[in-house]
């Protein structure tokens, strides 16, 4: 076949081709067999890749790769090795009914690109030609800076709901690249919240035959970390003249914060209202019940013992006795304070709490204690006991709409037993620990990682702050212990608080020093593996971490009312110097953290000095574990930062 001429190389446009289940030309386009400087007859039923391999050899393997896949939709962009004429094409290839098809066309580099050397074509050279040239490319580069820069998402979405277009930012809220957004049409659903997906596609049937667009709001899921946002969405139907649906035009605002902290003053003003008429209604209670009590003592006093109305009234005084404890118990947790520890009877405690709990739960839940022989002394905020328990209690409760079990045990052991999906430190031994098991749908095991994350639920919007188990948590933190959850599906879930076992020297050791603060970390760097392990190592030994998966959402974290950090570890590998705006940021606005360099798969030598010279302690990962750990401690604990 003869070499094309280089003019009908330049451009290519609309180059369409129709392929045989063995990736060979069936058909082909006019502009395409122009391009190829051939007639059809030529090249029916030759091998595709290998013919525009003829005419750039390096293009050949990556066809093959594209072509032998069997995606519905997949794209992918080529350049020529041809320094005479540069060329940049885009190859497009699609499956309908066991046919496949390839649309390739020329596209012009990318910006930068553009930027650097402009056209080269002598067409451009003229003065009008120029002057558009100009303008375009100053659009375009007005138009790039904002979809980096403005903290949201543009994009315009097909009706299978793949992407045409979707700016880069997409990738920091849901963890899909840009470019595996406008390939696949499987990652909206499996990104948006399970709880919401029927309602977010009733409102996508509205916007569909809406002429106005639609405004809505609902939450989202990052499929590798599975931390959840809020997104606000204004999304407009595109259609053909004739009215055929073509796609969507929208955006997306972050706007977490924002409902986070009105659904936590909303719920803070109301609760703070009702406790003021609760507290009322039990002080009048209360005065009732203890006339009933005191009128059914004297009259069944004044009864002989074989009187029949002896009966009713000892029934009348049970009954009443049994209201008065159980108002008692609840003006407890309204009237108490947290703060204050002391020594209680774990026993005690739970019988209180379980007691409580059948007068309030629906009767469709059966509430049941198994308690150890004897007392379990422990030495704890009774306070914040109750509202942890309160916490895991009425979270079994949700898990069960049709009804179950749920039973409080409490235990004694000699040594810890094997656990998974354990927050927190296990606590000296012997120690003592509550178990609040449901007979409910369970959790999947993909959650159990996440649930005890701060505002992480999977009910619907309105239903969750997703903080119960999270201060259940902080609870087990704050008193030297741990939780952990063991589930299966359809088979209900265990959370078992996990707390040292009183020995009596608990108040003289808080007496004569505060305990040390836990700290609070913040781990950025590295690659997605080694900041999980990282942060999984430090929550095994005592430590509060945090993960930060780009440089952006750690500045975020650091001024988040929701964190109190008092230390920031950079992971660095070699070449690395990725986080220096964010160390920048913290020495500027004089952050109190103190700053790590943890140096991974590499001599502290092959670090950029720029990285070293900006923490305040660098500490090698293959050190031995004690050592490792004694250096952040004294690093983080350094006075003189």
């Amino acid at each position: 076949m003869a070499a094309p001429s280089l003019a009908s190389a330049r451009w290519l446009n609309g180059g369409i081709a129709r392929l045989d289940p063995q990736g060979c030309l069936a058909d082909a386009s006019d502009a395409l067999l122009y391009w190829l400087d051939a007639d059809l007859t030529a090249v029916r039923g030759r091998d595709f890749a290998a013919l525009v391999g003829q005419r750039f050899p390096e293009w050949e393997a990556a066809l093959r790769r594209l072509l032998e896949g069997v995606p519905t939709f997949d794209q992918v962009e080529l350049a020529s090795a041809d320094a005479r004429a540069p060329q940049r094409f885009s190859v497009e290839t699609f499956c309908h009914q066991g046919v496949r098809f390839v649309r390739l066309q020329s596209v012009l580099p990318p910006l930068k690109e553009l930027e650097e050397s402009g056209l080269s074509d002598d067409a451009w050279r003229e003065g009008p030609a120029r002057e558009v040239y100009l303008r375009l490319l100053r659009a375009e580069t007005q138009l790039d800076n904002l979809i980096h820069r403005w903290p949201g998402v543009v994009f315009s979405q097909r009706p299978d709901f793949s992407f045409s277009f979707v700016s880069p930012r997409i990738e920091e809220m849901t963890g899909v690249t840009a470019s595996d957004w406008r390939r696949s049409t499987r990652y909206f659903w499996e990104v948006v919240h399970e709880a919401d997906v029927e309602s977010l596609q009733q409102r996508l049937q509205q916007a569909a035959g809406s002429r106005t667009g639609l405004t809505s709001t609902y939450r989202i899921r990052h499929i590798e970390t599975g931390r959840v946002s809020y997104v606000w969405e204004h999304r407009q139907a595109t259609r053909s003249a004739n009215g055929l649906l073509l796609g969507f035009e929208g955006l997306w605002l972050d706007i977490s914060r924002q409902t986070i902290a009105e659904k936590r003053l909303s719920a803070m003003a109301w609760k703070e209202n009702f406790g003021v008429l609760t507290m009322g209604l039990a002080h009048d209670l209360s005065n009732i019940m203890a006339g009933i009590l005191s009128l059914s003592e004297t009259f069944q006093a004044d009864l002989s013992a074989d009187h029949p109305f002896q009966e009713g009234l000892a029934l009348i005084k049970r009954n009443a006795t049994q209201a008065s404890q159980m108002v008692r118990r609840v003006r407890q947790l309204h009237e108490g304070k947290s703060g204050e520890r002391s020594y209680h009877d774990l026993n005690e405690l739970v019988t209180d709490m379980a007691e409580l709990m059948r007068k309030t739960v629906p009767r469709r839940i059966l509430v049941q204690t198994v308690l150890a022989p004897g007392q379990l002394p422990v030495y704890l905020d009774a306070v914040e006991f109750r509202q942890a328990i309160i916490n895991l209690a009425i979270n079994a409760v949700d898990a069960m709409p049709h009804g179950g079990q749920v039973f409080f045990r409490t235990s004694r052991h000699e040594q810890h037993p094997p656990l998974t999906n354990v927050q927190g430190r296990l606590p000296r031994l012997p120690c003592v620990c509550l178990a609040v098991q449901d007979t409910g749908t369970g959790i999947p095991a993909c959650y159990l990682g996440s649930i005890f994350d701060p505002f992480f639920t999977t009910k619907s919007v309105g239903k969750g702050s997703g903080l119960g188990l999270y201060n259940a948590r902080l609870f087990a933190e704050k008193h030297h212990g741990a939780i952990s959850v063991a589930s299966q599906e359809k088979a209900g879930a265990t959370f078992s608080l996990w707390l040292p076992q009183a020995d009596f020297t608990e108040g003289l050791q808080s007496a004569a020093q505060p305990a040390p603060p836990r700290h609070a970390l913040l781990v950025v760097g590295g690659t997605p593996p080694s900041l999980d392990s990282l942060v999984t190592f430090l929550r095994e030994h005592g430590f509060y971490a945090v993960a930060a998966g780009s440089e952006t959402d750690a500045a975020e974290l650091l001024h988040s009312p929701e964190y109190q950090f008092t230390g920031v570890i950079v992971q660095a590998m070699m070449g690395d110097h990725g986080s220096l705006g964010l160390l920048d940021q913290i020495r500027k606005e004089r952050l109190p953290v103190k700053t790590i360099l943890n140096v991974a798969g590499c001599h502290m030598d092959e670090i950029d000095t720029k990285l070293l010279k900006a923490v305040d302690r660098v500490i090698a990962q293959d050190l031995a574990l004690p050592e490792f750990l004694a250096q952040l401690r004294a690093a983080l604990d350094d006075a003189g930062h």
